[in-house]
């Protein structure tokens, strides 16, 4: 039998439910728009569950003010892993997808995975490309980029499907507004690691991997909003993508469950830079002890790295006399 357990009925006819997990927190000026591009997808069976994870800027009023075409539950704050979860509890679909309530979906997403599902049973996963949606200066965002794939005759992306954990080891490639999964993936995977502030999502796919295949389809499905209040424009002194890739390298190695097996040197290379970037952007928007921290460590992993070495000093050197 396969991993996956299939309502090969509900699936065939296109009718199965489509769960939508929407985590907000303070996403005021975002949300009505994500919640808009779930709603007006072309796919008919859809519960959108929101979780205001301790807003303060009304977000939740906003998600309410659609009435009975969205659930809202809110909780006090826990992260975006703890939200996830709980929308995870209360969904009721076979299928389920995220997005975060700062961007958006394409139209036709949610049709076209629900479709690719049901024609491959033996897929767990289904995921795609995303574009990035930069703000002006002026904290504005103009109308979205014109979505752009490579090689648009192939329909999903191979390199980046099937069994995919030696790929995730060297790159986090499913970015969790673009992807769609069987219900029962979640409940054997536990939902997402809350104990991770973020990173949560890179985790949940490595584990994922190890169980399960995943294809990417060759098609943008999401635009990921990058402002000044992003998560990832937030300097934090954990380097959760590092801690999470090292955890699961100790606890699987190298090998994927296709046997095929990755390279010591691209590791070290792919450790090297999470570390050095992780530097990089502290010591230019956050703390220097960090980035010195973290450039000592990146040498860990390649050793002649001169510019690292130069980074190193002058963090060390901000670091005690706050000058860069």
């Amino acid at each position: 039998m396969s991993n996956c357990t299939l309502l090969e009925s509900s699936l065939g006819e296109n009718q199965a439910l489509v769960s939508v997990i929407m985590p907000a927190y303070n996403a005021s000026p975002y949300i009505g728009e994500a919640i808009r591009s779930v709603i007006d997808q072309d796919y008919p069976n859809i519960e959108l569950i929101v979780v205001d994870d301790g807003s303060v800027d009304g977000s939740a009023e906003v998600a309410e003010s659609f009435g009975s075409r969205v659930k809202v539950i809110r909780q006090a704050n826990a992260g975006v892993a703890a939200a996830r979860n709980r929308g995870l509890a209360a969904a009721r679909g076979e299928l389920i997808a995220f997005l975060d309530a700062d961007d958006l979906w394409l139209p036709g997403k949610l049709s076209a995975q629900v479709a690719y599902l049901s024609q491959h049973p033996e897929t767990a996963v289904v995921y795609g490309v995303f574009t990035r949606w930069h703000a002006k200066p002026d904290g504005s965002f103009d109308p979205p980029p014109v979505p752009v794939v490579q090689n648009p005759q192939s329909p999903i992306v191979a390199d980046h499907s099937g069994w995919i954990y030696t790929e995730l080891l060297l790159g986090s490639i499913v970015h969790v507004i673009t992807a769609m999964i069987r219900r029962d993936v979640a409940d054997r995977l536990g939902g997402f690691d809350e104990s991770l502030p973020t990173g949560e999502d890179y985790d949940f796919w490595l584990r994922m991997s190890r169980q399960f295949r995943a294809v990417k389809l060759n098609r943008v499905l999401a635009y990921y909003r990058i402002h000044s209040t992003s998560i990832t424009k937030v300097p934090r002194a954990e380097n959760n993508e590092y801690a999470v890739l090292k955890k699961t390298l100790n606890q699987y190695g190298l090998s994927g469950p296709d046997g095929r097996i990755v390279e010591i040197r691209s590791i070290n290379n792919r450790l090297f830079l999470l570390c050095f970037s992780h530097g990089y952007f502290h010591y230019w928007k956050g703390d220097p002890a960090c980035a010195a921290r973290f450039f000592k460590l990146s040498l860990q992993y390649k050793r002649f790295s001169p510019r690292t070495y130069v980074y190193f000093i002058l963090a060390s050197f901000k670091r005690l006399f706050g000058k860069g």
